[in-house]
């Protein structure tokens, strides 16, 4: 009874990108790529929960989810922005 989304299931019906996702490329959030879908979906719970995110809230909350290459700071600048995106910003 529950329903469970994949990074593929993001993007648009014609293939577009969810705003997170074009935040994430945009800001270059990745590097090996291994963690993204992770970091992008976690995101995606995220801004549902706390759309006016702070960057310190938002670092806190991504915690649990681990880069191998380091790409902290590009993700925070990613997360940010897919903040603004959603709001219209």
């Amino acid at each position: 009874g529950r329903e469970l989304t994949t990074i593929e299931g993001l993007e648009g019906p014609n293939g577009e990108l969810h705003p997170i996702q074009e935040a994430y490329v945009e800001h270059t959030g990745f590097q090996c790529s291994y963690c993204t879908p992770g970091f992008i979906l976690t995101t995606k719970a995220l801004l549902e929960e706390q759309p006016d995110v702070s960057r310190d809230e938002a670092r806190a909350y991504l915690a649990g989810n681990l880069c191998r290459c380091g790409s902290y700071v590009k993700i925070l600048d990613s997360v940010m922005d897919a903040r603004d995106r959603l709001r219209g910003a």
